[in-house]
């Protein structure tokens, strides 16, 4: 008799916890994308973009990336066809986002507020 028996686990296997966090990652990062795209080219206040947290949020979508990949592999090598292509679909979202947010920032590099202190 294990300790475990009277807990109920929940286990997930690998590859659809990396493709969920992803995916919920890059529902993120659009999110914050359409708000930037907003406050650039609709309202024209671009104090209001997120070029504080630039770094944080270029980590994050790398971070994103990476487990979309990793799942991708997963799923590849399980051979699980509807899996494999939310998995691709998710890798193939977070690359787009994250070319969109390195052009944009590239963009507006030229409204960033700079301050030395």
């Amino acid at each position: 008799m294990s300790w475990k028996d009277p807990f109920v686990t929940i286990t997930f296997p690998s590859k659809v916890v990396l493709t969920i966090a992803s995916i919920l990652l890059f529902i993120i990062h659009t999110g914050i994308i359409i708000g930037d795209l907003y406050h650039f080219l609709g309202s024209q206040r671009v104090d209001l973009m997120s070029f504080h947290y630039t770094i944080t949020l270029l980590f994050s979508q790398v971070v994103s990336f990476y487990w979309a990949l990793l799942a991708t592999i997963y799923t590849l090598q399980a051979e699980d066809s509807v899996l494999m292509c939310f998995a691709l679909t998710s890798f193939a979202m977070n690359f787009a986002v994250f070319i969109l947010r390195f052009i944009m920032e590239y963009l507006t590099i030229a409204y960033r507020e700079e301050r030395y202190e």
